[in-house]
């Protein structure tokens, strides 16, 4: 479990700041940003083989009772349960963009009824899907696909948890979760300027803060860095909004914000209902 989800996030900012981690320094573009990263983003092998060995240790911690559930799945635990309620359906299809090697997945599965039939496709980089495919992560209910167009099924509810952010189109990738024409969109873990403008900034962390759980033996930590845009909440939303659907739930969510001058960056998670 990530130790940002119970701290301030001014806390998080001052330790980040101490490690060298907080860089605020704006890019012209994703590609500009990225020369100046230390790797190939989510493609970088180890990054994406560590996540999916963290993954397999996480199943199995998972498996042991009392469950836990990591708090920012709470809020997608709910929107799936009231999906279902709201639908009287035994049936759902999920499309979970940037899903890593799927630990929503694994984590939410549990308390799913045993009745529902359940179909997860996580859409994330080719190394990632590979990474998690390589480890026998896929089955029959989830599926790891590279592209949003590998999916040739009809999609119920979309999901993305602080991924949009890190692709280099992010406004033409949601364009696409909105022509899914999925009945839900979920969103969770967004950092947005309330400003009216995106940004291009570099984002650092800590290997091993990546994926769930501690740091698996055979990997050596040390600091990654890969493109990050904070997006305009005005038009994010408008995107969306737009396209046919409705603001059903918005909550803070500030495990992911930090603070920039003169901007007004905040967390935020939404639940979009197709009207």
């Amino acid at each position: 479990m990530n130790i940002k989800e119970f701290f301030p996030p001014i806390l998080i900012r001052l330790a980040k700041r101490a490690k060298g981690l907080e860089d605020s320094k704006e890019y012209e573009s994703y590609s500009k940003a990225m020369q100046v990263c230390t790797s190939d983003a989510y493609q970088n092998i180890e990054l994406c083989n560590m996540i999916a060995d963290k993954t397999v240790i996480h199943i199995d911690i998972l498996k042991e009772k009392p469950f836990s559930l990591n708090p920012t799945n709470v809020f997608l635990l709910a929107a799936i349960n009231q999906y279902l309620n709201v639908y009287s359906t035994k049936s759902l299809k999920v499309l979970d963009f940037g899903g890593a090697c799927g630990a929503h997945y694994f984590e939410i599965r549990r308390f799913i009824p045993n009745d529902v039939s359940l179909k997860w496709y996580v859409v994330e980089t080719a190394q990632m899907v590979k990474s998690a495919i390589d480890r026998k992560l896929n089955s029959n209910e989830l599926v790891f696909v590279s592209s949003i167009e590998d999916i040739k099924t009809e999609i119920d509810f979309i999901h993305s948890s602080g991924a949009l952010q890190y692709v280099h189109s992010p406004y033409e990738f949601t364009n696409m979760l909105i022509n899914i024409n999925a009945n839900w969109i979920f969103v969770n873990r967004m950092m947005f300027n309330e400003n009216d403008r995106d940004f291009i900034t570099v984002q650092k962390s800590f290997l091993s803060s990546n994926g769930p759980g501690k740091l698996p033996k055979g990997y050596t930590d040390r600091i990654i860095s890969y493109p990050h845009t904070t997006m305009s909440f005005h038009k994010f939303n408008s995107t969306i909004i737009n396209n046919g659907y409705e603001v059903e739930w918005m909550f803070l969510e500030t495990s992911g914000s930090y603070q920039i001058k003169n901007e007004k960056i905040i967390g935020k998670g939404l639940l979009y209902v197709r009207k």
